[in-house]
């Protein structure tokens, strides 16, 4: 038996913490915790005087999909504290990976989830087993993502679904949640599945009723926050499934402030009448995504490749320029909301174009000495689509309110694209959390900030046995002191790791101490069970 010894205690409820020791099965579970301690009891002895015991930290949104099956996985995440991820947001994910359409998934993915050209998973089933057979250093779940789905089935095509394909679709879905998904994830300002009507969303959620929730990026997060609300609350009620608002904000200045609370009024007014809605945030105040997230939806309708394909060519440039001017109905077109100056290019694969690396849009085009829509047309032309990008899009103010709703809980949406400037979150959202929420600007208790990396992701998710230190409940344990574990990275140096986690425990293998990390096989495939 293991035993932590005169820490203080927050289990992750949001209950008071308390000095007590804990107690760690040889099984990996936790056997007691004893408020006061209990200084009889034998066993390998932890000192955890002065420190904070806590829950392993469960992010429910990062893009890990295929970093996951990878050697090198786990550092950045366990370092943070991190013990439980889950993969498959915003409808992105590598399975299923059909044959026919597996240049066209690969090509649109890799900013986000990084090369997956060697695997070759067609169904979720495979992908799982894949998961179940790899050292896993953390406990990795996944989502089925609805763009993959709609990508299988009816490729980049923009039409409504026909009968045949929703219910090739609706089998997908019920594939994947056979095999262990938590849920059903959908990315609705993305091609292909902006093309997508609320009716056909709900009627493929349907599927998972009752074995799931619904993971939604939302169709606008700008000035019509309130309509994209309002779309995915309509999502859930015809579906009848619960709904998990992935990401929630207000980008872009013309949306701070006022369009959020009046989001917040709807989402609490439907809470009220019974429907059940949560939220969750990322802690810094710049997103980051795909540059092809902005490019009008009607330039792709073809199919991606096609699209990137043609803009080498002068008619196509003027006709993306005209569309990016114009804007075009149910789609958040971000060039004008949030704006190429504030847009910054953070991935690119040719020597060529790393000198763009850093910079915003704006700047690059400068450079270039072309347009902002010619720039972009040539830079996504030479890199075949894969340019990652970070906008600076977001009010503190907001985030706050956010972080203070009673139901939201803590996300890092990190990209695992070959990136040579990813956004920090990748390696410090939840020691920066921490710091700058809790212990620098008191925006919230240290009980409160715990209970949304740990016991309301575990509720909202389904997973039982863990997000809380109590009898009988996996030992995934965290001892650190909220004043040295912290977050090193920044925009500049975003690739700096994570300090100051003085001990991390997986299923009560220690996978971490003094910042270190110290073994890389403690997880497991994470679903319902």
């Amino acid at each position: 038996m293991t035993i932590i010894r005169g820490g203080f205690i927050v289990d992750g409820s949001g209950s008071s913490g308390f000095s007590g020791d804990l107690f760690i099965e040889e099984n990996g579970t936790i056997a007691d915790v004893v408020k006061g301690g209990a200084q009889g009891a034998a066993g390998d002895v932890i000192d955890a005087a002065g420190k904070i015991v806590t829950p392993g930290f469960i992010d429910m949104h990062r893009h890990c999909d295929v970093a996951a099956l990878k050697e090198g996985f786990g550092d950045i995440e366990l370092r943070q504290g991190i013990t439980t991820c889950v993969a498959g947001n915003c409808g992105m994910s590598p399975v299923p990976n059909r044959p026919e359409t597996r240049q066209q998934l690969e090509s649109y993915l890799t900013p986000c989830l990084g090369s997956f050209a060697d695997e070759t998973f067609q169904s979720h089933a495979e992908y799982a087993a894949k998961l179940q057979s790899v050292p896993l250093p953390l406990n990795v779940g996944f989502y089925a993502g609805m763009g993959a789905i709609r990508i299988a089935t009816k490729g980049f095509d923009a039409s409504p679904y026909t009968h045949a394909e929703m219910e090739k679709a609706r089998f997908l879905l019920d594939e994947a949640m056979q095999a262990g998904a938590l849920g059903l994830s959908v990315g609705l300002l993305y091609v292909p599945e902006v093309y997508s009507s609320t009716d056909e969303i709900a009627n493929l959620a349907k599927a998972m009723r009752g074995r799931g929730i619904l993971v939604s990026h939302m169709r606008y997060e700008t000035e019509k926050l309130v309509d994209a609300v309002q779309e995915v609350i309509d999502v859930a009620k015809k579906s009848g499934v619960p709904l998990e608002i992935s990401h929630f904000k207000a980008a872009g200045h013309k949306a701070w402030h006022g369009v959020l609370h009046r989001a917040i009024e709807l989402i609490e007014r439907e809470r009220a009448a019974g429907t059940d809605i949560s939220v969750d945030f990322y802690p810094y105040n710049c997103g980051s995504s795909t540059m092809m997230q902005m490019i009008p939806p009607s330039y792709l309708a073809g199919g991606i490749d096609k699209a990137i394909a043609g803009l080498d060519k002068p008619e196509n440039v003027d006709k993306l320029r005209r569309l990016l001017e114009s804007g075009e109905k149910d789609w958040d077109n971000l060039s004008k909301t949030i704006g190429w100056d504030r847009t910054v290019i953070s991935s690119v694969s040719l020597d060529e174009n790393q000198k763009y690396a850093g910079k915003t849009v704006s700047e690059a085009a400068a450079q270039s000495g072309l347009d902002e829509a010619a720039f972009v047309a040539r830079l996504l032309f030479s890199e075949n689509g894969k340019v990652g990008i970070i906008n600076r899009s977001m009010s503190q103010d907001d985030i706050d309110t956010i972080a203070r709703l009673p139901y939201s809980s803590l996300i890092s949406d990190s990209l695992y694209g070959d990136m040579k400037t990813p956004h920090p979150r990748l390696t410090g959202s939840f020691p920066g959390f921490i710091r700058d929420f809790v212990v620098q600007r008191k925006v919230l208790s240290l009980e409160e900030g715990i209970r949304k990396m740990t016991a309301a992701p575990a509720a909202r998710l389904g997973l039982n046995d863990t997000g809380v230190l109590g009898k009988g409940k996996r030992a995934d344990v965290l001892v650190f002191s909220p004043d040295e574990f912290k977050d090193e990275s920044d925009y500049l140096q975003p690739m700096r790791q994570a300090s100051g986690l003085e001990l991390g425990f997986v299923a009560g293998k220690k996978t971490v101490e003094k910042g270190r990390v110290v073994r890389y096989d403690a997880g497991r495939h994470e679903k319902l069970r």
